[in-house]
């Protein structure tokens, strides 16, 4: 049986169509570069050594330094195919990388790409907020007026909350609630106990500071 002809094919040659690839979706080559160098273990400067030598996907592969362990736990379809169903080290390490790419440009996050955990957010977010009372349950909350999935890359953030400087762990959610303009509201509960320290409920407004917890 004669081989898959990606084995000779010239790195070099395709990197540029993983560039292509994930910059019409809005990505970057840095993305892409930090991909290749995650799996493989290549300092940047030895992947462009790589690129430049045009070495064919054999000699990539044999050459890399260390392929990362967690790629051995990869999971999906690429080009129609399970990754966990390809017996063939070279093979499947091709195909892990293909995938990778086509996830950043679906759009993941590098952090979810590479199974990173998030770094967590410095940024103090600080505003006045009405309170609103939750229909047929003894509830409250106050709107997070940030797109959460633009300020921390997903839809739910553990968080340190304040009301009038009363502390609060908890997260910042989507609940199904809309904004008058159909958009996402985004919000943070507030229990009983913190609105009876308070002394507030529904309608009035109360000063707000959060920033994300681990």
């Amino acid at each position: 049986m004669s081989e898959h002809r990606i084995f000779t094919a010239g790195f070099g040659s395709v990197y540029p169509l993983y560039v292509q690839k994930a910059e019409r979706k809005g990505r970057t080559r840095e993305e892409v570069n930090e991909i290749i160098c995650w799996l493989t273990g290549y300092r940047p400067e030895e992947l462009e050594k790589q690129i430049g030598e045009n070495v064919d996907f054999r000699t990539f592969f044999a050459q890399a330094p260390q392929i990362n362990p967690a790629a051995g736990e990869m999971k999906g379809s690429i080009c129609g195919v399970r990754l966990e169903t390809i017996e063939d080290p070279l093979m499947r390490n091709i195909r892990c990388l293909d995938k990778l790419i086509d996830d950043l440009a679906k759009g993941k996050t590098m952090d979810k790409i590479l199974g990173r955990k998030p770094a967590v957010s410095q940024k103090v977010y600080e505003y006045d907020a009405v309170i609103h009372s939750v229909p047929d349950q003894d509830g409250a909350y106050v709107a997070f007026p940030w797109d959460i999935r633009q300020e921390f890359g997903r839809g739910r953030v553990k968080v340190h909350a304040a009301f009038d400087g009363i502390p609060y762990d908890g997260s910042v959610v989507n609940m199904g609630v809309t904004n008058e303009d159909g958009t996402v509201c985004y919000i943070i509960g507030i229990t009983k106990g913190i609105r009876k320290k308070l002394k507030k409920g529904a309608g009035d407004t109360v000063h707000v500071t959060v920033r994300e917890r681990e």
